[in-house]
C-alpha cells in the first residue's frame, strides 16, 4: 500500500487557516501553551480540565461523526546563536550561565497543538463550518493561549504555510519553510523517507539527522 493511502498528504490553502486534505476534507491546526502542574494549585488544575472537556463535547455536539481530532506533543531543541556583552562582570556572568542550556543544546521546548479535520461537501459550506470551530475554539481555550496557525508573508510577497512547517517538524524532525505554489503542501514539507513496510513500527529517514522509529496502536 503505497504511504499516501496511510498518511494523506496535504494538498492547498483555501484559506488563511485552512488546507484542503484528500476525501473532501479541511485541516486547521491549533497550537497551545502548556500549563505548570507545579505553579497551579488542585483547584485551578481541576478547573482546566473541566473547561478541556466542555471544549471537546462542544466540538461534538456541533460536527459530530464529520469532525476528527488529532493531537501533538513536541519536543524541540532551543538553539540561540546570539552572543550578549554587558558591562558590568556578576551580570555577564548571570547572562552566561543562564543562557548555556540555549546553546549547549539541552534546552527542550514543549509544544501542544490539535489539528481540527473537519469533512464537507461543498468547499466554501466546510470553510464556513471550520471557521465557526476556530472561533469555538479561540473562546473557550482562552486560558491555553491558543494561535490558530496561517500564512506568513516575506518582504518579497512571497507567501509561506505555517501548517506545513510544523507537519515538517513532524514528519521530518525540523521545521523548515513551506512555500505555498501549485506544489501540494504534502509534496512540499517532505525531507524524509518513511517506511511502513514493517509490521510493528514505522522508520523514518530524514535527509538532516538519524533514524526515527515511531509504533502505532488502535485503541
Amino acid at each position: 500500500m503505497p504511504p499516501e493511502k496511510k498518511v494523506p498528504l496535504m494538498r492547498y490553502p483555501v484559506h488563511e487557516h485552512m488546507v484542503t486534505l484528500p476525501g473532501n476534507r479541511l485541516v486547521s491546526l491549533i497550537q497551545l501553551k502548556g500549563v505548570s502542574s507545579e505553579t497551579r494549585s488542585d483547584d485551578e488544575l481541576v478547573h482546566l480540565f473541566h473547561n478541556l472537556n466542555r471544549y471537546f463535547l462542544a466540538l461534538g455536539k456541533k460536527e459530530g461523526k464529520h469532525l476528527m481530532l488529532q493531537t501533538y506533543i513536541t519536543k524541540t531543541g532551543i538553539e540561540l546563536d546570539t552572543q550578549y556583552t554587558l558591562p558590568l562582570p556578576a551580570l555577564q556572568d548571570f547572562v552566561d550561565a543562564y543562557t548555556a542550556p540555549f546553546r549547549n543544546g539541552t534546552f527542550f521546548q514543549v509544544g501542544y497543538s490539535i489539528a481540527l479535520i473537519l469533512k464537507y461537501r461543498e468547499v466554501d459550506e466546510g470553510i464556513e463550518r471550520m471557521s465557526d470551530l476556530l472561533s469555538l475554539s479561540s473562546t473557550l481555550l482562552a486560558e491555553y493561549d491558543p494561535v490558530i496557525m496561517g500564512l506568513e508573508e516575506n518582504e518579497h510577497g512571497a507567501l509561506f504555510s505555517q501548517i506545513g512547517r510544523y507537519y515538517s517538524l513532524l514528519i521530518n524532525g525540523h521545521e523548515k519553510d513551506v512555500l505555498v505554489s501549485d506544489t501540494r503542501l504534502g509534496d512540499a514539507i517532505i525531507d524524509s523517507v518513511t517506511n511502513f513496510e514493517n509490521y510493528d513500527f514505522v522508520e523514518n529517514r530524514p535527509n538532516r539527522g538519524g533514524q526515527r522509529f515511531a509504533t502505532t496502536f488502535d485503541l
